[in-house]
Parts: C-alpha cells; structure tokens; sequence
C-alpha cells in the first residue's frame, strides 16, 4: 500500500518499524519529513498541503513508541 499524508497511522508504524531508537522528544518538523519521505512505501507529495498531518503523525509515532507514558496522561 502507498503511504500518503492522511495515512498518519500506518505512517507511524512504519517510521515505528524503520527507526525504532530514534528519539522523538526533539525531533523537529524537517527531521520528521525526512523520515516520512524516505520510507519506501511513502508515494505523496514531500511536504503536506496540510500541516496537521506532521503532528497527526509525530503525535502517533509518539503514542506507538512510548506506550507506558501515554497510559499515564489518560
């Protein structure tokens, strides 16, 4: 399946599989593109139309990577 922008979820899963120790904390806007764009599967354009996909995205790698802390903030 082609990656696009509104794919966040697999999205995550994906950059989850890819780069399982890269910190997230600091990951800036630019870092976190590169990543997306470099997936194999990824086929959208390089920066989304609509900016709110970086954060579903992040927000999701986050959610995936981190699962103990999101427990905690529910």
């Amino acid at each position: 399946m082609a990656l696009r922008w509104e794919n966040y979820p697999e999205i995550a899963d994906a950059l989850n599989e890819a780069y399982p120790d890269q910190p997230l904390l600091d990951l800036s806007d630019e870092e976190l593109i590169k990543l997306v764009t470099s997936l194999p599967d990824f086929a959208d354009t390089p920066v989304p139309e609509d900016e709110r996909a970086i954060t579903a995205v992040w927000n999701r790698w986050v959610a995936i990577a981190y699962p103990d802390d999101n427990d905690a903030a529910v």
